[in-house]
């Protein structure tokens, strides 16, 4: 008998985590690290089935202290694949942005 709830436990236990264990992730072309041309714009893509259709913001920082911080945010829709993408105009006097957001983990890129 006690078997039988241990497995039922068990069960249960998946069925709740089992959606938490889906990775949110943002994408930029070149992935993690690239570099990419300062004044051209890019495609930031953002993806996590458990937030489909709706809208995740994801902020873009250069990454400096105090008074040379800056950032913008972007607004990603999601499809009702959790899917969705935006376009960023890199910021030309930028070195680097740190991309974060959506719970997913933080994106870096150069600019050059």
């Amino acid at each position: 008998m006690i078997s039988q709830w241990k497995k039922a436990l068990v069960a249960i236990a998946f069925a709740v985590l089992a959606p938490l264990s889906v990775a949110q992730a943002i994408s930029v072309p070149g992935g993690h690290g690239a570099t990419v041309a300062g004044g051209s714009t890019i495609s930031v893509g953002f993806s996590d089935p458990n937030q489909a259709g709706a809208t995740v913001t994801i902020t873009v920082s250069n990454d400096l202290p105090g008074p040379l911080h800056e950032e913008t945010q972007l607004e990603v829709q999601l499809d009702a694949d959790g899917k969705g993408s935006v376009s960023w105009d890199v910021a030309s006097d930028w070195d680097q942005a740190v991309l974060f957001g959506g719970g997913a983990s933080e994106m870096l890129v150069y600019v050059s």
